[in-house]
């Protein structure tokens, strides 16, 4: 890696912090990243989109979070221990 001098203007500069603050990285980082992109180098997105395609309704028939939460929290504490065999 090597030291690199840039002149930003005010407005980049700013935003640059706020990803770099948002984002819990170094300013300088933000800018390898957004360099990254813009040429086009490979970040492992691909990989992200092919994990997230690959598990894609994996729990299509699973109950949504309200119904769920409901269902868990149906009777006693005693109950459910009971239901579970505890």
């Amino acid at each position: 890696m090597q030291r690199t001098q840039i002149y930003l203007t005010d407005e980049q500069r700013r935003r640059i912090g706020q990803l770099a603050k948002d984002g819990k990285v170094s300013q300088a980082e933000v800018i390898r990243r957004v360099l990254d992109h813009a040429l086009g180098f490979d970040d492992g997105g691909d990989d992200r989109v092919a994990a997230i395609d690959a598990t894609a309704g994996v729990l299509a028939d699973s109950p949504d979070w309200p119904e769920w939460l409901a269902h868990v929290r149906t009777g006693t504490a005693d109950e459910r221990l009971a239901a579970l065999g505890l």
